[in-house]
Order: structure tokens, then C-alpha cells, then sequence
């Protein structure tokens, strides 16, 4: 059975990015808290915890210290009262995702109304809906899409969450298209990281038997990275860890491909590769 790692795996910039800035402040030993988790890979925050991060739900207890916002992003109203306490911040925000915002403002405050193309509950959505003031509408899928009733003569934006698929965004603005609207601006907000790995997964999903895409269940990238790989090949498995797989699903393997999220760390795939090894030599 041959092992094959998609071109692209591994941390991207911004999560990179994010724990090194986080990891500069736990080095000066200051009180340093996250609003929820830092990048959405849990082996990675409890490493980080175990050097002094504290996650925390809401901002009410945090007294003083660094507040480091995750690279997902943050409201401008959450990190104004943040600001009202004197607490030093320090901005991990992915670039890609601060790209999302500033349109969004932009957007907003020249009249349109925003539809993002994400989900909902993801917090780079819900930060992103409040630099719209309130302006947006989330959409997941063309769908729900096809609900929209927009008037003739209304002003309408679209954009991304920036781990979304482009198929679904082109899917997405397409039916927005169709509800004829006097005015439509199509912003393709999506990461090009994401883009470019989801393109490398999905060429290896071609040529393999199984595919495993390791990775946060609570990811958005990575479980975009599992439903293009599954719509490709149904032997496509979402492992958070080696700990995940099963003997079964390589039974007549030939090829196994692995792709990964952009905030899974490269030890967690190399165990995935010994994991693999060891089932080559009958041991998994």
C-alpha cells in the first residue's frame, strides 16, 4: 500500500502566524487569554494552554493581561469593550480574513446589502455579519439561495467565508444572479491557500483508493477539505489523529492519499503516516 500527501498540508500562514504571535507573548510569561479557541485544532490549544494560554467564552472575567484575538477574527464591538478595559490585545486575525472584513465594512456602508456565503455558527462569520452593522445574510449553500426574494431595484453584495469552496461561491452568486436585482457585486473573499489546497486534494483524490483528511472536527477548512474529497471519492475519512483510522477502510488499498486542514501541525500527520506504515506491516 502506497502513501500519498496532497501537495499542500500542514499549517497554513495565518495559523502559523497566529501561534507565533501568541507563543512571543507566553515566552514573556504575561496572563495571556483567548476569546475561544486560537486556530481550531485541539492537540495545538491544549499545548499552547499547557504554556499558560487561558481560553475563555467572554471577555466579563478577564480582569487584565493580553487578550490575543484568534485568527479567525473579532467584531469591532467585542474588541471596543475589550479596549474600554485597558487590556492589551494582540491581533492574530489571518490577513485573508481582515481582507473579508474590510470589504464587508465597505460594503455596508455604501449601501448594499451583504449576503456572506458560510456558516452561521463559525466565528469568522459572525464577526464578519457585524462589520456588515448588521447589513448581512448568510447563506450556506445555493439552496437556500434560491429562497432569497431580493426586490428589482435593491443593491446586492456578495462574499465569502474564507475557507469556503469556490464551487459553492460560484454556485452561490450564481443563484443570486438570477434573482435579478438592479445591482450585484460579487467580492471572491476566499482564501487562496484554501483554494489551492482543495484543488491539490482533489487531484489526489482521483488517483487514490482512500483518501483521509486529518484535521479539527470544529474546522471549517478541514471539513470543506472532506466534502470536496467525498463528492470525489466515498472512501474519504475525516481523522482528527492516527487514533481515528480503521483497519477496514483500507482493505484492497492500493494507494492511500492524505490531505489535511490548515491548522493541523505536521507531527499529527507524520503519526498519521507511521500509523499507516504499521498497517502496511499488519500491526494497525
Amino acid at each position: 500500500m502506497r502513501i500519498r500527501l496532497a501537495e499542500r498540508c500542514g499549517f497554513c500562514f495565518g495559523v502559523k502566524r497566529a501561534i507565533d504571535m501568541a507563543g512571543a507573548v507566553l515566552e514573556k510569561g504575561r496572563k495571556i487569554y483567548s476569546l475561544g479557541s486560537l486556530i481550531h485544532n485541539k492537540q495545538v490549544v491544549e499545548k499552547l494552554s499547557a504554556k499558560g494560554l487561558k481560553v475563555v467564552d467572554g471577555i466579563g472575567r478577564i480582569k487584565s493581561g493580553t487578550v490575543v484575538i484568534s485568527s479567525h477574527g473579532l467584531s469591532p464591538g467585542t474588541a471596543a469593550r475589550i479596549r474600554k478595559k485597558n487590556i492589551r490585545i494582540v491581533d492574530t486575525t489571518c490577513p485573508f480574513v481582515l481582507n473579508a472584513q474590510r470589504i464587508a465594512r465597505y460594503l455596508s456602508g455604501e449601501g448594499y446589502s451583504v449576503i456572506i456565503v458560510g456558516d452561521v455558527k463559525h466565528p469568522e462569520v459572525k464577526a464578519l455579519i457585524d462589520f456588515a452593522s448588521g447589513r448581512a445574510t448568510v447563506i450556506r449553500d445555493a439552496r437556500a439561495a434560491e429562497r432569497l426574494d431580493p426586490a428589482e431595484n435593491s443593491r446586492v453584495s456578495v462574499i465569502s467565508q474564507t475557507t469556503q469552496s469556490m464551487d459553492n461561491f460560484i454556485e452561490v452568486a450564481s443563484a443570486i444572479l438570477a434573482k435579478r436585482a438592479k445591482e450585484v457585486r460579487i467580492f471572491n473573499t476566499i482564501c487562496r491557500d484554501a483554494e489551492c489546497r482543495q484543488d491539490a486534494a482533489r487531484r489526489l483524490a482521483r488517483s487514490v483508493d482512500v483518501m483521509l483528511v486529518v484535521g479539527g472536527r470544529h474546522s471549517a477548512n478541514t471539513r470543506r477539505l472532506y466534502e470536496v474529497c467525498r463528492k470525489i471519492l466515498p472512501r474519504t475519512h475525516l481523522i482528527e489523529n492516527e487514533r481515528g483510522m480503521r483497519p477496514e477502510w483500507f482493505r484492497k488499498a492500493k494507494e492511500v492519499g492524505i490531505t489535511s486542514g490548515a491548522s493541523t501541525p505536521d507531527w499529527i500527520i507524520k503519526k498519521v503516516v507511521t500509523a499507516l506504515n504499521s498497517k502496511r506491516k499488519g500491526r494497525l
